[in-house]
């Protein structure tokens, strides 16, 4: 399926990372392989190698030296430097002219689960700039349904114009073939033959769990050994800090179960990634994906100490009877995570 006209995209920061950026490189690439014409208005461009041919990146330089108000600038101006014959998608929180909104995660839901009843200035100038978005765009994509019953409850938006699009996975990068060098790739983090290798992935440990995640490991089994790869180091005598790591796949495939404890994750790609690899994950039950993940793939716990250790117990047990990697991953992920498959449906919205 294909477009008939140009596209344009409006995002604050293309570049390599995590969630909602790895998201947005994925897309731009595929609509540019399939020779859709596309205009990409943003903030920051750091596009991993070649850039995609057919693709008009325009850069907002920022204003100022506060981040805060050079995105909500560009919020506010983006529309203006779009093709105006083309439909816009707006994953940015556009306050006008967005013909699609995908949504990662609402502002709302987010200081909710953060526990903050009380919005200071730059959330409320955000949660403005979002309910416009919403109210505005002709159709709304969330990429969880957690996230689809925010945007409904928390915003007031007709349920009719919003659906439900969990996001693809590279499918070529993220398999079982990453296990080849599994063995090398502990080896070299030093993990020992029957230790526990129980990675991490996290920016913003304070969000992602950590507190509760060592918390959990305190006193309980000595193999289990916690590696984290995020911008930030975690300070604990027990943590293997590994950085920013653009090798992924060759992590998640060397790991013997992947954690996210969040407070707030509304999808939360590791999950699929992981397990595609052949490793299951831990996921807290505020973490979006465990709508679509197998239990047997996907052991669910409470943000609790004891709910957590419980979790990790049965992991152990699975290592321990050597039956805790997923041979057929594929069958764990309950909705169609191929990218081909989720740009047709994207196309299918924008021409409904």
């Amino acid at each position: 399926m294909t477009l008939r006209t140009g596209l344009n995209l409006i995002y604050h920061s293309i570049r390599p990372g995590g969630g909602m950026e790895r998201y947005v490189l994925d897309l731009i690439g595929a609509l540019a392989s399939r020779a859709i014409p596309l205009r990409v208005v943003t903030r920051k461009l750091a596009w991993p190698g070649q850039s995609p041919s057919g693709v008009d990146f325009i850069v907002l330089r920022d204003r100022t030296p506060f981040s805060r108000v050079n995105n909500y600038w560009f919020e506010a101006v983006a529309i203006r430097h779009c093709v105006a014959a083309w439909p816009t998608i707006a994953i940015s929180r556009v306050p006008e002219g967005a013909d699609m909104a995908i949504s990662g995660g609402t502002h709302l839901g987010h200081l909710a689960d953060k526990g903050r009843s009380r919005h200071g200035l730059f959330a409320r100038l955000t949660i403005r700039h979002e309910q416009a978005l919403y109210r505005g765009a002709r159709t709304i994509v969330a990429h969880s349904e957690r996230v689809r019953q925010e945007i409904i409850n928390l915003y007031g938006i007709d349920s009719a114009k919003t659906v439900t699009l969990h996001p693809p996975v590279d499918t070529i990068a993220f398999s079982r073939a990453a296990r080849v060098d599994r063995d090398a790739v502990r080896q070299g983090l030093g993990i020992q033959p029957r230790e526990f290798l129980l990675l991490f992935p996290s920016n913003n440990h304070a969000l992602k769990g950590a507190s509760l995640i060592l918390a959990a490991l305190e006193g309980f089994d000595a193999r289990v050994r916690l590696a984290v790869a995020g911008k930030s180091a975690l300070e604990h005598p027990n943590v293997i800090n590994l950085g920013f790591r653009q090798d992924m796949p060759a992590l998640y495939a060397a790991a013997d179960a992947v954690i996210l404890a969040s407070k707030y994750e509304a999808f939360g790609m590791v999950g699929p990634e992981a397990i595609l690899c052949g490793t299951p994950v831990l996921f807290a039950d505020t973490v979006g994906a465990v709508e679509v993940l197998s239990e047997s793939a996907c052991l669910r716990f409470e943000r609790t100490v004891d709910s957590l250790r419980a979790a990790l117990s049965v992991a152990l047990e699975r290592f321990d009877a050597g039956s805790l990697e997923l041979v057929d991953p594929a069958q764990h992920i309950h909705y169609p995570f191929n990218l081909g498959a989720h740009l047709d449906a994207l196309i299918a919205q924008l021409q409904a």
